[in-house]
């Protein structure tokens, strides 16, 4: 993989020694936050010290006021109201949010998620299910803006549907009582990027801006964890609203836990919370209950603001199942396109008896490892897809001009999700590779920001990144370039298999998953790396990639 160096000509070396000093960050931290849109000393401000002053108005949301009125109307008059989530981190964390937030306000709420066996979104079946416990308002979190039968089948029933979700709209506007999503083209609402979960905090944050009795600054504390975890979790970008709402969630998590999260961290004897934590720990173990468990458990837990030792014990557990199951079924299907030599495709497909819940994260541990596009199917024809990170491919363009043999499909440039009946396999494999090869296929490059040795990493750069917290897609963990000669460094293998290395720089310890192989020779060689900052506690680093040279 090529390594290029971050260059941005917009701003001038004076624009950024100017703001360098009025910043007191370094000159290439500087030079990344201007790139990054930070460019005067008030979005500087909002960007290191974010507050919920910061929030935008709810009510620029088009439909907000309806919204509020038809929520106010059910709970005064003592009418049923119920939610209907979604199997993942964020359906889950909206699902509670809302839930948590509706009983505050003494509404008569049920909550129910789907199984992934069920499916997503809401359907006529779905509808039927609810309508047997009467009520007279359904809410949708994370789904909705596509159900258009299920909307019509409520409405034929007398129920009143309000949909908050955050997904693309594929065709005309849902037909419903409300329709909240920053995804309308026919909306104004700032930030067209929040996730189910950041949707349903606009929500409740309208609700408690009508009451002058309730202090919103006050409740608000009691929410924003449910929205940091589903924000990050559902990979949304970190930036404005998004950045806001997930950094003042971090600390909270940090200095005032829930009872839930509290014991959550102490069994997994974590202390300091950051996106990398919510990413790589928490966020898998919520995810993993959705996976191949039911997510109405993990709603319970998040929903209830006291601590069930055994039942986030439970949670844990199953994530490790989670991550045995996805090494079993990965060296199985890894083994499939070996023998098929499947490896050869421009776009790989492969299909294998699988658990249907982990077929994303197998698309995507194939495409790390092949470099290569990739759509993997269950033995039932449900199907998971994921484009080469860093590059500009485009794995659902690829698979629309294949439609004609799937059932349905849907998604965005990165990733997709889709199904066929298995004797429409070979033809759709044939066509998607010569939709694949329309597409230019550029090779994937990893860009760094600054050649800076590890040893120059002081305690002063560490509380840099520290405010420069979270990091995620739009707000990147600088990278940087270092190197070392053999004498300067040891390597010792780590973790099961000792597949993960450990690099020792004299007092500076960096972190490379999955590259002890790498190592040539008992590092005989010299190395160059890229590495970034794994944990401020323990003030250690990741390396990204690496390469040798002979010294």
């Amino acid at each position: 993989m090529q390594w290029k160096l971050h260059e941005d000509t917009r701003f001038s070396t004076g624009l950024i020694q100017y703001y360098s000093r009025q910043f007191l960050l370094p000159t290439y931290l500087t030079k990344i936050l201007l790139s990054r849109g930070i460019t005067n000393e008030d979005l500087y401000y909002s960007y290191a010290y974010p507050s919920l002053a910061d929030l935008h108005d709810p009510f620029l949301f088009k439909e907000m006021r309806t919204v509020v009125y038809r929520i106010y109307r059910a709970i005064m008059n003592g009418e049923r109201i119920s939610i209907f989530g979604d199997y993942d981190a964020d359906g889950m964390t909206s699902s509670a949010l809302l839930y948590r937030a509706l009983c505050n306000l003494k509404g008569s709420v049920s909550v129910i998620v789907p199984t992934r066996a069920e499916g997503y979104g809401l359907s006529v079946e779905t509808i039927e299910k609810i309508a047997i416990e009467n009520p007279s308002l359904i809410i949708t979190v994370d789904n909705g803006s596509n159900s258009h039968a299920a909307l019509a089948a409520a409405a034929a029933k007398g129920i009143d549907v309000i949909v908050t979700d955050h997904h693309e709209i594929t065709g005309e506007l849902p037909k419903c009582y409300a329709f909240i999503n920053p995804k309308r083209k026919d909306d104004t609402y700032p930030c067209t990027h929040l996730c189910g979960v950041g949707v349903a905090f606009k929500i409740i944050q309208a609700l408690f801006a009508v009451r002058k009795d309730l202090d919103w600054y006050k409740h608000a504390w009691e929410y924003l964890e449910l929205v940091a975890l589903g924000t990050v979790a559902d990979l949304m970008p970190l930036v404005g609203e998004n950045r806001t709402l997930v950094k003042l969630g971090l600390y909270k998590m940090n200095n005032d836990p829930s009872e839930p999260f509290k014991k959550l961290f102490q069994l997994l004897r974590i202390s300091n919370i950051d996106s990398s934590t919510l990413s790589f720990l928490i966020a898998p173990i919520f995810n993993s209950v959705g996976r191949i468990g039911n997510p109405n458990f993990a709603v319970k837990l998040l929903a209830e603001k006291i601590s069930h030792e055994d039942a986030i014990i439970f949670m844990i557990d199953l994530n490790e199942k989670r991550k045995y199951l996805t090494d079993v079924q990965f060296r199985q299907v890894d083994e499939t396109i070996q023998r098929l030599h499947l490896h050869s495709q421009d776009l790989i497909v492969v299909a294998d008896k699988l658990h249907e819940g982990l077929i994303g994260i197998l698309a995507a541990k194939i495409t790390e490892k092949y470099q290569k596009p990739t759509i993997v199917f269950t033995d039932r024809g449900k199907g998971s897809a994921r484009s080469v990170s860093n590059t500009s491919f485009s794995i659902v363009d690829a698979i629309q001009s294949c439609s004609q043999y799937l059932k349905t499909f849907g998604g965005h440039q990165a990733a997709a999700g889709l199904s066929l009946e298995l004797n429409q396999l070979p033809s759709f494999t044939a066509a998607i590779q010569i939709a694949a090869r329309k597409q230019a296929i550029i090779q994937p490059s990893k860009m760094y920001h600054h050649e800076l040795p590890i040893q120059r990493f002081d305690d002063e750069l560490f509380e840099h990144h520290m405010m420069m917290e979270p990091f995620g897609i739009g707000n990147e963990k600088p990278l940087y370039s270092s190197s070392a000669i053999p004498s300067h460094y040891r390597v010792e293998p780590f973790g099961k298999n000792q597949v993960h290395a450990s690099l020792h720089f004299h007092r500076k310890k960096a972190l490379a998953f999955y590259k002890a192989s790498s190592f040539p020779n008992a590092q005989s060689k010299a190395v160059e790396f890229l590495y970034s900052v794994n944990s401020y506690p323990r003030k250690d680093f990741i390396v990204n990639d690496l390469k040798f040279f002979n010294h």
